[in-house]
């Protein structure tokens, strides 16, 4: 029990810092939201064409960056966020365990979709900055693809916890 407590604290600790990262930067204006972007689009282009050669070329560079941006910014963040949230939902009701899937789920999810419309409706306000509820749709995919893949995790922990007490 001890250990769950732990798991929850550290879990919760994540969540939180993957979320104030989240609404942090949509508080950033779009120059410098912008700048960062293309930084972390630059590396990654020169990181592809370091193994391939001119496969970002500066004709193509302005969609690769978009891309990117849609799918580190918001997909990818949002998986993480999704991870973290869902194993705090977890430690936090493990000792509901019919309940589980449920609370778990809904809690966790509800928190995914909760941060996803704060960060769109912040950028709203910003300077060259614009929530789109596309971007909502984005986040909130990345959000339940962590969920799943740690929910799947979980379940088939739950399952050989439950096995090996059988046994």
């Amino acid at each position: 029990m001890k250990k769950n407590k732990l798991l929850f604290w550290i879990f919760l600790a994540l969540t939180l810092a993957v979320d104030i990262f989240i609404i942090v930067n949509a508080f950033l204006n779009g120059e410098k939201s912008a700048a960062e972007s293309n930084n972390f689009a630059q590396t990654t282009a020169d990181v592809i064409n370091a193994v391939k050669p001119e496969t970002i070329t500066p004709q193509n560079f302005d969609s690769f960056a978009f891309s990117i941006r849609k799918l580190v910014g918001h997909f990818g963040i949002f998986v993480v966020s999704g991870i973290f949230g869902t194993c705090t939902f977890s430690f936090l009701f493990c000792g509901l365990k019919s309940y589980l899937k449920t609370i778990v789920s809904s809690s966790s999810l509800t928190h995914g979709l909760f941060v996803a419309f704060c960060s769109e409706i912040i950028q709203k306000f910003v300077s060259g900055r614009s929530g789109n509820f596309t971007d909502v749709l984005i986040d909130f995919s990345g959000y339940l693809l962590g969920f799943l893949l740690t929910f799947v995790v979980l379940l088939l922990v739950l399952r050989k916890k439950q096995k090996q007490n059988q046994a």
